[in-house]
């Protein structure tokens, strides 16, 4: 095999003979087992196999019952027939274990680019046949057990990094080897799940412009971002006063939480441009974009984003920073 893929066109034909085969047997079972959210285990979604200790014992029955039938013997066919029954009530044992759970999958919660993310499961078992375990697989293999003290158990399984962009959750594999561990059980899931990703953030100050214009509304340095707005005076603290309004100095004087108490603050409202950070690439550039308006939605400003072909009029609250983000997440790509 080494030496086949050391030739370039023997290569590139092997490699188009694996991708066909990867893409029938993707047609296959998205034929054979149809994406859904709630999937109980059933004979039209289940497969099963003996396992390779399986293969052993079957291999041993057959080679006793050759030497029983040649020699006549009575005991080593006596044998035989019982491992044979033990092989048989195997089979059914970990098919009925299998197909007891009901699988619910939730919602794929929207993370980061630079954040682990998870596919959260809901397995509802009628504890028909206990002691088992099901492994649940998303690619980066990782087992998990499933208590069978319960009738039903929420788990978050692990997904592999994905860069920024949207997409559709990948096939889950749900696997089992019940009883003596001779079979085993498994299943190929496909949940109805598509999740946002978005850039990784990176810390970077902030340049907020004003509407039509080149003039700077607010600049920033480290975390704290000062509004460019007339000081009118200091008031008492409120609940709702960004915490880069607070003077700091008379808290250090021991005068409590004063706000600074700006004239047009509450007029405050100004753009996010991507045409000043092209210098650092794209990538970079949205991850500086996605610190800031997640900086500007905490303190309650008013902010537009501006990413060329794309502009979101200045607003505030959940939905602007989501729809913010998600722009974000689809820059230069297109949502399938």
């Amino acid at each position: 095999m080494q030496d086949i893929l050391k030739f370039p066109p023997l290569k590139r034909r092997w490699q188009g003979l694996n991708d066909w085969i990867s893409l029938k047997h993707e047609q296959w079972l998205r034929k054979r087992i149809p994406s859904n959210n709630v999937i109980q285990l059933n004979i039209n979604n289940t497969f099963i196999l003996p396992s390779s200790f399986g293969w052993a014992c079957i291999g041993i029955v057959l080679c006793l019952f050759v030497l029983g039938t040649n020699f006549q013997n009575n005991i080593i066919l006596l044998l035989c027939y019982f491992l044979l029954a033990m092989v048989l009530l195997a089979v059914f044992h970990s098919y009925f274990f299998f197909i007891q759970h009901q699988i619910t999958f939730l919602d794929i919660p929207a993370d980061f680019a630079n954040r682990p993310l998870y596919l959260p499961l809901v397995i509802n078992s009628e504890l028909s046949y206990k002691g088992g375990s099901l492994l649940i697989n998303a690619q980066s293999l990782v087992p998990v057990e499933y208590p069978q003290s319960k009738t039903s158990e929420a788990i978050k399984v692990p997904l592999p990094k994905f860069k920024r962009g949207y997409y559709a959750c990948p096939r889950i594999t749900l696997s089992a080897t019940y009883g003596f561990g001779l079979f085993k059980c498994w299943t190929h899931l496909n949940p109805d799940l598509q999740f946002f990703v978005y850039p990784a953030m990176r810390k970077s100050s902030i340049s907020l412009f004003r509407a039509s214009e080149d003039a700077q509304l607010a600049h920033s340095s480290d975390s704290q971002y000062v509004i460019t707005d007339d000081l009118q005076g200091i008031r008492e603290y409120q609940s709702t006063d960004p915490m880069h309004h607070v003077s700091w100095k008379h808290v250090a004087k021991g005068q409590g939480m004063l706000s600074k108490d700006f004239s047009e603050n509450k007029g405050v409202s100004g753009w996010l441009r991507m045409a000043d950070l092209e210098h650092l690439g794209v990538e970079e550039a949205l991850s500086c974009l996605c610190y800031q308006i997640q900086q500007l939605d905490k303190d309650q400003v008013q902010y537009g984003l501006d990413l060329g072909s794309t502009k979101i009029l200045p607003q505030e609250g959940q939905k602007h920073l989501y729809e913010c983000l998600t722009q974000l997440a689809l820059f230069g790509k297109r949502r399938t």
